[in-house]
């Protein structure tokens, strides 16, 4: 007698698509973010305190709710999205200094020649496995903050529980990337709709990541 094989693990990607749409306020909570975008250059706070919402609504994901959280206690959103902020940072480091730490460009007068940097490729590879790693890195930022950030046995337990799940959020968060960026050729809509959107997108699937990996981070 044959043991029926349960389906695999995998994110909703319908509910990381529509989720916003069926929040209250749905469209004020967005042009919030909009707002946070519109005045970015006063000293990157406002996209800090943006980081620091979407942090917000990933953990909201994460212990099974749906919806995009009110916009409150800003001071903790900033405090959040800054220190997300550096965690990236400190990741996506090594990548650029293989990729660009030999000064490709060289300019004589008014021509410059881009030379690739030996280890560019090396820096590329990296580039790909941070992608694959990016969920589990935010899943780990979500329940224990900056240092489970850097608990690489838990962060790659996290991305090979389900590798087939961990390619489909690393997909599915560059589609919303690119709905993002095409409304920026419409300015007004890209600001006020199309980029906070594809960040609450993201924000959901990583929180959907969370919650089913979180076995794999506790594991001895």
């Amino acid at each position: 007698m044959s043991i029926p094989l349960s389906p695999p693990i995998q994110v909703d990607v319908g509910e990381a698509f529509g989720f916003v749409f069926r929040s209250r306020n749905w469209f004020g909570r967005l042009a919030v973010g909009a707002l946070c975008l519109l005045f970015f250059w006063l000293f990157l706070i406002p996209l800090f305190i943006l980081l620091g919402y979407f942090v917000e609504t990933a953990r909201t994901v994460s212990r099974g709710e749906s919806e995009l959280p009110p916009w409150t206690d800003v001071g903790k959103k900033l405090r959040e999205g800054f220190v997300l902020s550096v965690v990236l940072f400190i990741w996506g480091l090594p990548g650029a200094i293989l990729s660009w730490g030999s000064y490709p460009i060289s300019c004589v007068g008014s021509s410059c020649t881009y030379h690739p940097s030996t280890f560019a490729p090396v820096g590329g590879l990296y580039s790909l496995l941070l992608g694959f790693l990016t969920a589990a890195i935010w899943s780990q930022y979500l329940e224990g903050g900056f240092g489970a950030a850097f608990d690489f046995r838990a962060i790659f337990r996290r991305a090979g529980l389900y590798p087939g799940m961990t390619v489909m959020v690393w997909l599915m968060a560059i589609v919303a990337g690119i709905i993002g960026a095409l409304g920026v050729i419409v300015v007004v809509i890209g600001l006020f709709f199309t980029l906070p959107y594809a960040f609450a997108v993201i924000a959901n699937l990583y929180g959907q990541f969370s919650q089913r990996t979180q076995r794999a981070a506790t594991a001895v």
